[in-house]
């Protein structure tokens, strides 16, 4: 995990090392930022709800299950969801337990014990038929992952003082996703099909940590929001992809989201979002 940047943009007091939870601490988002919060001197402790994936600093929570009682810290970020639209549509009840009721529920105990709690949420949570919506835009979602992570904002910011919600443009890794998929399938020689009605505004994972921490550092309340500039296609994506790793666009074969199955609630004309409050506090430019 690549160092943050530079954290005088956004420290305003001297640097205190603090007692951090982050709720699915072994995912891709939660992970990247143990790591870095652990690198820059906190002392974190994260969750898995695989039980052979304990140690000393990995404690067991499954949100698909009722919790126990949480170690007492000074911030929580709250990074596990599902977050595949088919399965929150496959399984809705799992889908609100463990996006909505668990969630807020462990949020709810922790803010009363005196812990600041973030939120990871989704630009899903509006229509995603506008381009870069303001962070006091009214939620709107289509999705019924959407109206889950919404009904949690709502959960979560209901708690007053000390709740804060993050929402998040599609987060890439250089380890896993669907990027990655094409990547390797386009080195081979093989062909991919990309959606050219669905779009999606990337950032970087690294980003994303940056973000988050500073949040974490500066005890930030409310709704921030974090995007890249513009959106993009899925098929486009592919296409800088292919010319990235000296393939052939001809291998992108652009085909329909609403003539493949994807439910027409789910597919995104825009997902880029407003990140000026962001911006304001740590100097981010959403990137390209």
């Amino acid at each position: 995990m690549r160092p943050l940047r530079d954290r005088t943009k956004y420290l305003s007091v001297k640097f205190v090392s603090q007692r951090i939870l982050i709720v699915g601490g072994d995912g891709t988002i939660g992970g990247a930022l143990k790591k870095s919060l652990v690198v820059a001197g906190h002392n974190v402790v994260g969750t898995t709800r695989h039980r052979d994936h304990v140690t000393g600093a990995t404690i067991f929570l499954d949100l698909a299950e009722p919790h126990a009682e949480l170690p007492r810290v000074d911030v929580a970020v709250i990074c596990a969801a599902m977050t595949r639209f088919s399965d929150c549509r496959n399984f809705p009840e799992l889908a609100r337990q463990v996006n909505v009721t668990a969630p807020v529920a462990i949020c709810g105990d922790l803010v009363a014990r005196g812990t600041h709690v973030i939120l990871l949420s989704t630009s899903a949570v509006f229509d995603c038929l506008s381009p870069r919506v303001d962070d006091g835009h009214r939620p709107d979602p289509r999705s019924i992952y959407g109206r889950l992570k919404a009904d949690a904002e709502q959960g979560v910011l209901s708690l007053g003082a000390n709740s804060t919600v993050l929402r998040l443009t599609k987060v890439l890794s250089r380890n896993n996703g669907i990027l990655v998929h094409w990547i390797n399938e386009l080195r081979s020689g093989q062909s991919v099909q990309a959606f050219d009605d669905h779009r999606f505004c990337p950032i970087t994972l690294g980003d994303a940590i940056e973000a988050v921490t500073a949040l974490v550092e500066r005890g930030e309340q409310g709704v921030y929001q974090i995007s890249g500039s513009a959106d993009i296609s899925y098929a486009d994506a592919a296409r800088y992809l292919a010319g990235r790793i000296g393939a052939s666009t001809q291998q992108v074969v652009a085909v329909k989201a609403a003539e493949s199955g994807v439910p027409i609630d789910e597919i995104t004309a825009f997902t880029s979002l407003d990140t000026s409050r962001l911006s304001g506090l740590t100097g981010y430019v959403p990137p390209p």
